[in-house]
């Protein structure tokens, strides 16, 4: 089946219901016009309406102009009278793209003040649709961790989680465990909450949509259609590529203390993936093939193989098999880079004239094998392979022999995580057009590499700073036609 296109609703609360239904018809309209196939509203996003059963005129009104649109309908909760008992309840509800209603979802938990006003739900319902299996929890039910389980036992491949936050530390425990939860279904979360003044309370929005851990389209106070085109593509900071993006598939060598969820935050548009975990695994080509699944059919993405040591041939399969690169950190089996297991990785990689990601400065290692200028050897016996210095050295006195090398070596690139803005300064000076912007881990370390660029570009003239984000690992890594030229994936995208 093919991944759906999602767009979820943050509009403010508005008193009258027919203008509250008319603003929902017109986002509709608007999603359907950008090729959307669900669309997703908030909890209580029709306000007071009218306590009746369902289907009913809103809901007659919604349906049919879904199936002009041929557009999937979810909703948080309208009040509504259960058909068979009579009872009031909130429930959320799906329409089809054929106009009718399939399914609804009856609120379980409530706030002291709603309880007396509300009949619960019995259970979690999973409502079969024409996109998968669904689950909907609404308010104090997307938190609960016994609804939680029961959703996981369902195995839906979307969960709208209609709940709302009040301070911006309610909003971020929320998107975080949309993070969490979309990990952990290993498919689609979408946080729709409230946005604005709504029962004596002012809620503050932050609408999520997350697909295995990344979050694919986000919103903080602003009123807006917040709209995901593919969640394969989680693409934000467009016009950047990031060349060290670390992908936790294999436990993490002794010393790297990564998290292997995603945390909030940007993410580059073009992306070289790597995992330091494979340098460790048993199963090295293995491990390389499982990092090239990951960047398979997104042409955005680009994978590395791991070049071990005593591993020659597992690399040269992996090269064959169309790795981008590969990445080493020899000092994980105490080798220096000059001895004859890395000259060996050295011989396969020169036939194919692909870069090599390298580790340089403090790490998980000793230091001895840490120096930049002990790769001095190989860069002299293979000039025809291009060799990126990861972290320039770090500190000094590393970053200055990572710097001597870029200046005595043309094949060396220098990538600039984790090494300060003054190093980054001196490299764009000696070397512009060989030095590479990377995050060298996960979504939280790019915001901060990030941060260091927006430092950076008032200092920049225009075009260097862009060869930096961009143009220079373009030249690297995806100036192979094989690589290019290929159906680019549709980008998040937020209309005015």
């Amino acid at each position: 089946m093919s991944v759906p296109r999602i767009a979820v609703s943050q509009a403010p609360y508005v008193r009258e219901v027919e203008v509250t239904l008319n603003r929902v018809l017109t986002q509709m309209r608007q999603a359907a016009s950008h090729g959307v196939d669900i669309i997703v509203f908030p909890e209580w996003f029709m306000g007071l309406n009218p306590v009746e059963v369902i289907p009913n005129r809103l809901t007659d009104r919604i349906g049919t102009l879904a199936k002009e649109l041929n557009l999937m309908v979810i909703t948080g909760s309208l009040r509504v009278l259960d058909n068979d008992s009579g009872k009031k309840q909130q429930r959320g509800i799906v329409i089809e793209r054929d106009g009718t209603l399939v399914g609804s979802q009856a609120k379980i938990g409530f706030v002291p003040t709603e309880r007396p006003w509300f009949e619960p739900g019995t259970g979690i319902t999973p409502i079969t649709t024409s996109w998968g299996k669904l689950v909907i929890l609404l308010g104090l039910d997307a938190v609960d961790s016994g609804h939680w389980n029961a959703t996981l036992a369902a195995r839906p491949s979307l969960v709208v989680m209609a709940a709302s936050a009040r301070t911006v530390e309610e909003r971020h425990h929320l998107q975080e465990l949309t993070v969490t939860r979309s990990l952990e279904l290993d498919g689609t979360v979408i946080l729709t909450p409230l946005l604005g003044r709504f029962g004596g309370a002012q809620y503050v929005g932050g609408a999520v949509i997350a697909h295995q851990g990344r979050i694919i389209a986000s919103a903080e106070e602003t009123e807006t259609l917040v709209m995901a085109q593919d969640p394969k593509a989680p693409l934000v900071q467009l016009g950047v590529v990031d060349v060290s993006s670390y992908i936790p598939l294999c436990p993490a060598p002794k010393g790297f203390h990564l998290d292997p969820k995603r945390t909030l935050g940007p993410e580059a548009e073009k992306r070289v993936l790597l995992d330091w975990g494979a340098l460790r695994a048993s199963d090295v080509l293995g491990a390389g093939r499982e990092i090239l699944a990951q960047a398979a059919g997104n042409p955005r993405w680009l994978g590395l193989a791991p070049a071990r040591p005593m591993a020659a041939r597992e690399l040269g399969i992996l090269m064959e098999d169309g790795a981008a690169g590969a990445f080493a950190y020899p000092g994980l089996d105490s080798i220096a880079p000059y001895s004859e297991p890395i000259r060996d990785l050295g011989k396969i990689l020169s036939l194919h004239r692909r870069p090599l990601v390298v580790h340089t400065g403090p790490g998980a290692t000793t230091l001895r094998y840490d120096r930049p200028v002990l790769w001095d050897d190989f860069l002299l016996e293979f000039p025809t392979v291009p060799v990126v210095l990861l972290h320039m050295g770090g500190r000094s006195p590393y970053i200055e022999e990572a710097l001597l090398l870029a200046e005595r070596h043309p094949q060396v690139w220098l990538e600039t995580s984790q090494a300060p803005l003054p190093a980054i300064q001196e490299a764009l000076a000696t070397s512009p057009d060989r030095l590479l912007f990377g995050s060298g881990g996960l979504a939280r370390d790019f915001a901060v590499e990030w941060d260091k660029m927006t430092q950076l570009e008032p200092n920049v003239a225009p075009d260097v700073y862009q060869n930096l984000l961009h143009n220079n690992a373009l030249h690297l890594f995806f100036s192979d036609s094989s690589l290019t030229n290929r159906e680019p994936l549709r980008i998040v995208r937020r209309p005015s």
